[in-house]
């Protein structure tokens, strides 16, 4: 916490082909970062799907590389990635003349504890999980902006809590999440529910051989 308070300039990262965490995750922080008036810019190295660019903040995550060739971040979050392969930054990081500060927030036991800060547990169901914790730890005003974010990847990964992910805990986060405006429709529509004609022809298949 104190090292987002005293950073400069915050880059969000999620990992490359981002999920419903990854994105959840990035979107909270960053709406976070927006009411702290926190400087902050968010990298992916691929595009996001489709069907997730409907996610908070999910239009701000640029792909542009030049922003490695003259940094101004200091303080570099990366979320839900074991490793900054993974998350497609390492060649970034190892170019840079002046190391950041690197937050990490993730689940996965494989995860390499790669950061100079690092909030690792793999008990939890999901990353926006471990966020949910971290901001209540802190005393952080969860809005209905980060509340959806956070219940999006909450949701993905327990597939919609039907998974050997979802847990008591889990559960009630959710339930927590949705009394503090997160949009639990709004996510099972444009996750779950929401499918592109060439979806459903693909389905069509799979079920017509079955």
């Amino acid at each position: 916490f104190q090292a987002v308070m005293a950073a400069k300039h915050i880059l969000v990262i999620p990992h490359q082909n981002p999920d419903g965490d990854a994105l959840g995750s990035a979107g909270a922080l960053m709406q976070w970062l927006t009411t702290l008036d926190k400087p902050h810019t968010a990298f992916c190295a691929t595009l996001s799907s489709p069907r997730l660019t409907h996610l908070p903040h999910a239009d701000r995550i640029t792909t542009d590389h030049s922003i490695w060739q003259n940094p101004v971040f200091d303080t570099i979050i990366v979320v839900d990635s074991g490793d900054l392969r993974y998350a497609g930054v390492a060649a970034f990081i190892d170019t840079l003349a002046l190391k950041p500060t690197i937050i990490n927030f993730d689940h996965h036991a494989t995860n390499e504890h790669f950061g100079t800060y690092n909030m690792v547990d793999s008990s939890m169901s999901s990353t926006t999980e471990m966020l949910y914790h971290f901001f209540r730890h802190n005393d952080v005003t969860i809005d209905t902006t980060m509340a959806t974010s956070l219940l999006t990847g909450l949701m993905t990964d327990t597939d919609s809590f039907t998974n050997g992910a979802t847990s008591h805990r889990s559960l009630a986060i959710g339930s927590e999440l949705i009394k503090k405006g997160g949009s639990l429709e709004h996510i099972r529509h444009k996750i779950f529910q929401d499918k592109s004609v060439n979806t459903l022809k693909v389905w069509g298949n799979v079920l017509a051989r079955l």
